[in-house]
């Protein structure tokens, strides 16, 4: 799912599609009110092997000494930089034996750091505002989840030309069967031999996790922040008119549903698709049949 797709669908019931379309406003809410009670409210974990990360190590700090490592950012970093030719001077292994009791002891330090930096992103990621979308349309189970049993709507947007669309920025769900890591141990060994710090991406690692059952959904999200009203729940987020391309009906959908949606496109996106779905007799598929004008 890593190719982004041409278009996004959002999952409705026809009441919301209804208030959706008519005020052309899409839902951007916190992770308290998502359904998933795990989603972006979960504690990173370290998991490595102690003597892989300490030989890692080791190995990246001689290398800064020598010079041969990139640019420090972190103050161990900066520290070996400043102490190079001390270190040169004695030797590399006086170096090794040396820094080895200062690795471990800083091994021992991380469940203490990793507890404040989940702290920290707890409360930061709380306030975010994030819309939720799905790169298909034909999802028996988000049909069944997300639209009143297929009873309800799926909106498709994409990004016209020439506009400045938030769907630009929309970032695939990575779905994982652990919670993910703070570091790999690639990472931590960087981050102990100062090449990197404990900002480097680490609350995306959150943001976009879920857990393997939800793959299903095939999600993309975008997060811009606390919004404009950092301290609701959510907020209804005006969209250009212009992304929304089509509307799909539920195969269970309802005539006055049906009727009175459609006369909302017509009048208020008259360039929009509007499609129907229907049940395949011969396979687990939906298949669309588009309505006409």
């Amino acid at each position: 799912m890593s190719d982004r797709p041409q278009s996004f669908f959002k999952y409705m019931t026809a009441a919301t599609a209804r208030i959706v379309l008519d005020d052309g406003r899409l839902r951007w809410s916190r992770p308290s009110r998502f359904n998933d009670p795990f989603d972006m409210q979960v504690n990173l974990q370290i998991r490595f092997d102690r003597s892989r990360v300490i030989n890692a190590t080791l190995g990246k700090m001689w290398e800064r000494v020598l010079g041969r490592a990139p640019a420090p950012k972190n103050e161990l970093g900066l520290l070996l930089r400043a102490t190079a030719p001390i270190h040169l001077q004695r030797g590399r292994e006086a170096f090794l034996a040396c820094q080895e009791p200062g690795i471990l002891k800083s091994i021992e330090g991380l469940p203490r750091i990793l507890g404040d930096l989940n702290d920290q992103l707890q409360a930061a990621l709380a306030t975010t505002k994030i819309i939720c979308l799905s790169a298909r349309k034909d999802s028996v189970l988000m049909w069944s989840h997300y639209a009143e049993s297929h009873g309800g709507i799926a909106l498709e947007f994409r990004v016209p030309d020439g506009v400045d669309s938030p769907y630009k920025i929309a970032r695939p769900v990575n779905y994982c069967d652990e919670v993910p890591c703070l570091f790999t141990e690639d990472e931590l060994s960087d981050f102990l031999s100062g090449g990197i710090d404990l900002t480097h991406e680490i609350a995306d690692r959150i943001l976009y996790a879920k857990a393997m059952p939800w793959r299903y959904e095939e999600e993309w999200r975008i997060a811009t922040g606390d919004g404009r009203k950092p301290m609701a729940e959510f907020e209804d987020v005006e969209f250009f008119r212009e992304e929304l391309c089509a509307v799909y009906f539920g195969c269970r959908a309802v005539d006055q549903d049906r009727a009175a949606i459609t006369e909302l496109v017509r009048a208020r996106y008259p360039w929009a698709d509007i499609w129907q779905c229907r049940r395949s007799l011969d396979a687990w598929a939906l298949a669309f049949e588009r309505l006409p004008v």
